[in-house]
């Protein structure tokens, strides 16, 4: 018995150095290679959304003006104030730290840096959540391998401080929700009340978490009064909930200057979530062979995404998570009791993946090319995903299961190495045989090593039209080496196949002297003009 109890104490001992060596790895990795990604399409207006707001918050509470800023549009006069950019004032205090003095590239730079961080963050928050709700490192670890791993996430986390920092803020949400269900105590439900209101800021569907936090105590509140068995104390019993409420709706208002604009939080509020629900865009995309409009999606578009762009076997163990549920429910006398308690995990991630997914479906919310704006949800899914492997080395083998998708996570990270910095083009082995049928570099982030390589094959000034936003990028000096025209004739033309079937994109007057692959379909190319 004691050698047993020896050899457990080391293995745990040796499970606890891999969670701290993946963790030094992770962070090494990503401090090496935040400079390597592209610029993406949404940054330069996060950037103006926070620079709005941050001239606001300085004027309104510290009564300072910026001369730097005296030109910058008022939050008032705003058109997109909606966008909450708490997340991102550190980013511009440090720019004001510089006087605004920082050339775009330190500024860019900077924000990819921090935007890692704060995914980095995440991650921790997510292990800690799963060590928490499974009671076991290994299998915690093995879901943060899941989605930390996952190419697209990867990638991102670098450039998308809209979507991947909300995924990383719903990491953390789901670690204050566990404590807050855990362990009813004022801290808890304070940290789980401020963490929402922040992942609100950043984006309305935050909201998830409080409703899904208030419609679990009611069920359990409910049932335990029904069957005589709640012994807490009537204080705590029903003054959580008004005290979470109030917690997170006026931590949202106080970190949200756009509601101190308007003056009404509740119709706010309701306007913010209606603003995003229905988003006016109505571009066109590729979407099975086809240019579409947003409005002309079909209502299978989210789920042709996730099959062609999951690796194949988190699905697979995704579908086997559900099962697991039915399987556990039918060998319990008391099913419902089981379900709201030592299953609620795996039953309100479940909950929260398709509640999300048929929400947007049926209320034909406006997400498109690609998925990125439904990031999300892939948190909820990877913790069903991890019951999955759970249930999996239950009624096979602990070592099989466990050799398999370490395996299959070993590919996947060298995928991601000889694919670097592309990892955001990702499609699984069924789905690369598709991709040239559908838009494959949503964010653009591809033009910067297409610009990179413009400037490493000429000398002098070169002319550039196209997709040239990661100018932005460039040094002061390499700036001075480009003439950007915009959409106008230049020398050199720029494509990131945004809107282009197949792998062919011919351009009038023009020759492709240059592409970006992955795994046979381009994501990109050069083009120079024909004298």
């Amino acid at each position: 018995m004691k050698k047993l109890n020896i050899l457990s104490k080391g293995r745990e001992g040796i499970l606890r150095l891999s969670v701290f060596l993946y963790f030094v790895i992770y962070f090494m990795v990503g401090i090496y290679v935040y400079k390597d990604y592209g610029f993406s399409t949404d940054e330069p207006i996060q950037w103006e959304r926070s620079i709005v707001t941050y001239k606001y918050i300085n004027h309104e509470i510290f009564h300072r003006e910026v001369p730097e800023l005296v030109n910058i549009t008022s939050l008032e006069d705003f058109d997109h104030r909606y966008y909450g950019t708490a997340i991102q004032m550190p980013m511009v205090f440090i720019e004001d730290l510089f006087n605004f003095s920082l050339t775009t590239q330190q500024i860019f730079y900077m924000r990819h840096l921090i935007t890692f961080l704060v995914c980095y963050a995440g991650n921790i928050c997510f292990f800690i959540a799963l060590k928490k709700i499974f009671g076991n490192r290994l299998l915690a670890l093995t879901g943060t391998l899941i989605i930390s791993l996952y190419p697209r996430i990867f990638g991102y986390q670098f450039t998308d401080l809209k979507n991947l920092i909300f995924l990383s803020l719903n990491m953390m949400l789901l670690l204050a929700l566990v404590y807050a269900v855990e362990n009813e105590s004022i801290l808890t439900l304070f940290l789980f009340g401020f963490v929402g209101a922040l992942a609100t800021n950043q984006r309305v569907m935050g909201v998830v978490f409080p409703v899904v936090l208030l419609g679990y105590w009611f069920v359990r509140d409910i049932t335990d009064k029904i069957k005589g068995r709640n012994k807490k104390d009537k204080i705590i019993l029903f003054g959580k909930y008004p005290f979470v409420i109030i917690v997170y709706f006026v931590g949202w208002i106080l970190i949200s200057p756009f509601v101190w604009v308007e003056g009404k939080p509740i119709r706010t509020f309701l306007n913010t979530f209606h603003s995003f629900s229905q988003y006016d865009w109505n571009g066109t995309m590729v979407f099975m062979g086809k240019l579409i409009t947003c409005e002309e999606r079909p209502w299978y578009y989210l789920p042709v995404w996730f099959a062609l762009t999951i690796p194949i076997i988190y699905l697979m163990l995704f579908f086997v998570g559900h099962i697991a549920l039915g399987s556990y429910l039918k060998r319990e006398q008391n099913g419902w009791d089981a379900l709201i308690g030592k299953y609620k995990w795996l039953a309100c991630n479940i909950l929260l993946f398709w509640g999300i997914v048929l929400a947007v479906i049926i209320l034909d919310s406006r997400i498109y090319v690609g998925w990125h704006h439904l990031y999300f949800v892939f948190m909820p899914f990877t913790v069903v995903v991890v019951y999955g492997v759970r249930f999996m080395s239950e009624k096979i083998s602990a070592k099989i299961v466990g050799g398999v998708l370490a395996f299959y996570l070993i590919c996947l990270s060298g995928w991601m190495i000889l694919n670097h910095p592309f990892q955001v083009v990702y499609f699984n082995p069924v789905g690369r045989h598709f991709a040239t049928l559908f838009d494959r570099d949503e964010q653009r982030a591809t033009s910067s090593v297409l610009l990179d390589w413009i400037l490493d094959h000429t000398e002098g000034t070169v002319s550039i039209c196209g997709e040239t936003d990661s100018y932005l990028l460039l040094s002061e000096e390499e700036k001075q080496r480009i003439d950007v025209r915009g959409m106008e004739e230049g020398e050199y033309l720029i494509d990131i196949f945004r809107n282009v079937i197949g792998n062919e994109a011919p351009h009038e007057g023009y020759e492709e002297v240059y592409a970006s692959w992955v795994n046979g379909y381009k994501i990109g190319a050069v083009y120079q003009r024909i004298d």
